[in-house]
């Protein structure tokens, strides 16, 4: 346990550079006079020095490194795969690099076989992939670069926009790659699904780069323009296995023939669309007005239906 702490203390040090002995207590659930000893027993073996004053603490000094064999052949082959994994998705100059370096100074690096990879990537549509990776490969370039980028977008009712945007972050949600991006024809910072740009075009102009602190919020209501909610369908036993691979498995509980799912998504016309997909092997419980929407697009395709029919070619 203690020696547990101590390594984590260190990797704290590592990462964040500085630390109070009351943040290290409150990680680790120890006292603050047991972590100001552990600190103190640490700064034995590694370059630890006191900070006094305001924003004081404990630091590392800068230049102190861990070298790359203090890793296991496990975490070795873990970091090794995740690089591989993320580099087929990603395939940055930096990441190749990054490898060649890890694998010149690990001693594992002529015994390690990563010929076949526990981790695999792909977030790309079925079928080919190509098109997608290099987007992916534009857009990371323009996020590097700070480039502003002239896109075509497609949104989810199937509309089609040009604009140009300032792209901040990639970001990867349940298998979905997103450019965070200032959107300069909205003035707002918006999230667009990668795969739903049609074209893109680097311009020859930059931008800098915006305080982008609402991030976080983004992992939690993906599109701000959205009016979000707690929905709960009912889901008929033919339809479980589909709905679980959509919301995932923890959404979708009940009992024996009666299942439910409950999930915060975007009430719109889009999600009943999808909906109405499963042919009435789901059904919305609530909210009420998600049932309604349903209902009137359910009439809108019987109506269009019955009329096409009635006048046959």
């Amino acid at each position: 346990m203690k020696l547990d702490i101590l390594i984590g203390i260190l990797f704290c040090l590592l990462s964040v550079r500085r630390i109070t002995a009351e943040d290290v207590a409150f990680r680790f659930g120890i006292s603050v006079r047991t972590a100001y000893r552990y600190i103190d027993e640490l700064s034995g073996v590694v370059p630890i020095y006191a900070v006094k004053g305001k924003g004081g603490g404990f630091s590392i000094v800068d230049d102190f490194r861990l070298p790359t064999s203090f890793l296991t052949e496990g975490e070795y082959g873990a970091v090794l795969q995740a690089i591989d994994a993320y580099g087929r998705e990603l395939p940055l100059e930096e990441l190749r690099t990054a490898r060649d370096k890890l694998t010149s100074c690990s001693r594992y690096a002529h015994t390690f076989d990563v010929s076949s990879s526990s981790l695999i990537i792909d977030s790309g549509p079925w079928g080919s992939t190509v098109n997608y990776g290099n987007k992916l490969r534009v857009l990371s370039e323009c996020v590097a670069k700070s480039a502003v980028l002239r896109i075509r977008y497609r949104d989810a009712l199937g509309e089609g926009t040009e604009r140009e945007i300032e792209p901040h972050t990639l970001v990867l949600k349940q298998g979905i790659w997103y450019i965070y991006a200032f959107c300069l024809m909205r003035g707002e910072f918006r999230l667009f699904k990668v795969g739903r740009i049609e074209s893109m075009i680097i311009t020859d102009r930059s931008f800098r780069r915006r305080n982008t602190d609402e991030l976080k919020q983004v992992f939690f209501f993906p599109d701000t323009s959205e009016d979000f909610g707690e929905v709960e369908l009912g889901i008929d036993p033919s339809a479980v296995v589909e709905v679980e691979d959509w919301l995932g498995v923890e959404c979708v509980g009940g009992e024996g023939s009666v299942k439910t799912a409950k999930a915060f998504l975007p009430v719109n016309a889009g999600l009943a669309s999808r909906i109405l997909g499963f042919g009435g092997r789901v059904t919305v419980i609530r909210p009420a007005s998600l049932a309604q929407t349903v209902l009137d697009m359910a009439r809108s395709v019987i109506s269009a239906q019955t009329e096409t029919s009635s006048h046959p070619d």
